[in-house]
């Protein structure tokens, strides 16, 4: 018999990664609809909130690599070829899409 016991706690950083994993998943889905080639560049620039702010500050490389992004950036009010009315965590925001 096995007792297994797990730490559940969604610590701060934790919660950083899962939105930076959910900008990644809106980003692609934009990337789709938009008619990008896989491998064209890109620039992105994502509504500045209490939730996407701190998890682009941490996670901006990650989500640029994963992306093809020359630039992610946080910003009040997102411009650029696509803008696309999302949410995250029940957060309505909006995100941005240029080629770069």
């Amino acid at each position: 018999k096995f007792t297994v016991a797990l730490d559940i706690t969604i610590t701060e950083e934790l919660k950083r990664e899962g939105v930076a994993r959910e900008l990644v998943n809106r980003i692609q889905n934009i990337r789709k609809e938009s008619g990008f080639e896989v491998t064209d560049k890109i620039s992105v620039e994502v509504e500045s909130t209490e939730l996407t702010a701190p998890a682009i500050e941490s996670f901006a490389q990650y989500i640029a690599q994963q992306t093809l992004a020359v630039e992610v950036k946080a910003v009040s009010e997102p411009k650029g070829s696509f803008v696309v009315d999302s949410d995250i965590d029940e957060t309505a925001l909006k995100i941005a899409v240029t080629k770069a």
